[in-house]
């Protein structure tokens, strides 16, 4: 098979504590909560003073669970902290000041409590699973064509990664997010990454499949593991998510010795043993390109963020585990670490590789023509990436 290309206005708070159980209350807008019913552990509110603190935890409850809150009268609130991925709870005073409970290790979004002559701070609504999000900023490619289009702007990101690159047989693993409109999913016309020249086994990337999924005619989100040899594998497999969705997708594909490995989120999706009595690779050097075929010319249209180049094949519990999540830049097998942050404007995306002795290996925004380079963005949409 031939290189072709790589490829919360609203805020509720349950059971609070206040003394004994009382009934559960929610809030809307700027209505104050209203403590009611018990939930995790913890004393009741605590009156008078400023800064009045409940006795002992001021409703900290289960993980899963919502928090208590801490109420004061002629002074000031805190209210308990929730549980991880809880909602926040919310605090009420009068005459004081209410602060909301923030979730533990969560993105605090709006909503919370009043009080009443005095200011408040709504509580907050859990994370998923308690994280926080780092996304940050992402690099755009928009200036290619998508689907059919005209590639002419031929934008991409080159990166010379010497001697840190995986050549020849060596183990790797390649990841990033990348941002896939309905109109990307078309074999042989876009292109997520390559390197290694266009002849026999030389090569090494990852494009759109050409196939539907088996079974499902509609769905066209299939990809194509390359290697310009024996491990070439146009899949029909089903990867768990939809073509007709514009989406965050994150891509992983594992050279571990035996077989070509391609993840989607974290999960297995693609096995690409050797065929035709093919049992190894043999890629040659070459800078990595993302978003363009140097061999066919074909481009990507979306963008990318998080990407990382390891001289090791990654496991499988390594790439669920962390498929979502920033990783160490010290780790000594991570040759390449590309976050993708950098401001509007800037022409170099920094490799973030912090280990002792190691060369960084910027990417160089580059296209043929000035008004289509790559450009930094903050994405509307960010792609899911929780800090570690």
């Amino acid at each position: 098979m031939s290189f072709r290309r790589y490829a919360r206005g609203i805020s509720c708070v349950s059971r609070l504590l206040v003394g004994a159980a009382l009934a559960s209350a929610c809030s809307s807008g700027n209505d104050a909560p209203t403590p009611g019913a018990t939930a995790g552990t913890g004393a009741g509110g605590a009156s008078g003073g400023t800064n009045a603190v409940a006795g002992g935890s001021a409703g900290v409850s289960p993980v899963g669970g919502s928090a208590g809150a801490a109420v004061s009268t002629g002074g000031s609130s805190v209210a308990g902290t929730s549980g991880t991925g809880a909602s926040g709870a919310s605090g009420a005073a009068t005459g004081g000041t209410a602060n909301g409970g923030a979730a533990t290790g969560g993105t605090a979004t709006g909503g919370g409590g009043s009080s009443t002559g005095g200011s408040t701070a709504g509580g907050g609504s859990g994370g998923q699973g308690g994280a926080t999000s780092c996304a940050g900023n992402a690099i755009s490619l928009s200036a290619n064509g998508t689907g059919t289009d005209s590639d002419a702007a031929a934008a991409r990101i080159v990166i010379d990664m010497m001697t840190d690159l995986p050549l020849g047989n060596s183990n790797r693993t390649i990841e990033f997010w990348a941002d896939i409109k309905p109109t990307d999913w078309v074999g042989e016309s876009n292109e997520l990454y390559a390197y290694g020249a266009n002849t026999n086994a030389a090569a090494f990337g990852l494009d759109f499949g050409t196939f539907s999924v088996k079974n499902m005619p509609t769905n066209h989100a299939t990809l194509n593991p390359v290697t310009g040899g024996g491990f070439n594998d146009d899949s029909t497999n089903d990867l768990g998510i939809t073509s007709a969705t514009r989406q965050w997708v994150h891509i992983a594909m594992v050279w571990d010795g035996t077989a070509i490995k391609t993840y989607v989120n974290g999960a297995l999706k693609i096995t690409s043993p050797g065929m035709n009595g093919t049992t190894m690779l043999a890629t040659a050097a070459s800078p990595i390109t993302f978003g363009y075929s140097p061999a066919n010319k074909n481009c990507f249209n979306g963008s990318f963020d998080e990407l990382r180049i390891w001289k090791a094949a990654r496991t499988d519990a390594e790439i669920s585990s962390n498929y979502n999540k920033n990783v160490a830049p010290d780790d000594p097998n991570l040759v390449g670490y590309w976050k993708f942050d950098e401001a509007p404007g800037a022409t170099m995306a920094a490799d973030s590789v912090t280990t002792a002795g190691h060369t960084p290996h910027p990417g160089v925004l580059t296209s043929a023509m000035p008004a289509g380079l790559p450009t930094f963005v903050t994405p509307m949409m960010p792609a899911p990436i929780h800090c570690r």
